[in-house]
């Protein structure tokens, strides 16, 4: 089964409020992890809400990384879609989680774009277990 895309969805819980709340470093964060996965940086563009809460999205060569915060909360939801064999959306999620502090990660892996026998396009879904994370330094 060959896919066009690997496309993560992501749970980001008992993250930092103070990163979540960060406009310049979630950026950074994201912006690192697209270079993680090995992706070409295309575009940038990232927003922070008052009184509080950030998204963005990192517009890459093989797609797309994106991310939208609950710093009250310490959850952050976030996508990671990329296409191509060189680069490795898991590499971006994991360094993502680590840098923004989460304590437990959630997520769905969707393979998208399988070709069908009839000319569709289809997906598959392979869910994850919640996976606590090992805080580490920076």
């Amino acid at each position: 089964m060959e896919a066009r895309g690997t496309h993560i969805i992501c749970e980001l819980s008992g993250c930092s409020p103070e990163l979540l709340s960060d406009v310049d470093g979630v950026r950074t964060v994201m912006e690192r992890a697209a270079l993680e996965a090995n992706a070409e940086i295309l575009k940038v563009a990232f927003h922070r809400f008052q009184p509080q809460g950030v998204s963005g999205v990192v517009v890459i060569a093989e797609s797309h990384l994106s991310i939208h915060t609950w710093p009250e909360s310490g959850y952050a939801a976030v996508d990671f879609y990329t296409c191509g064999d060189h680069t490795d959306p898991w590499r971006a999620c994991e360094f993502a989680a680590r840098k923004l502090g989460a304590t437990t990660m959630l997520t769905t892996e969707v393979k998208r774009g399988i070709a069908s026998t009839n000319g569709q396009y289809t997906h598959v879904v392979h869910e994850h277990a919640g996976r606590s994370m090992v805080k580490r330094s920076a």
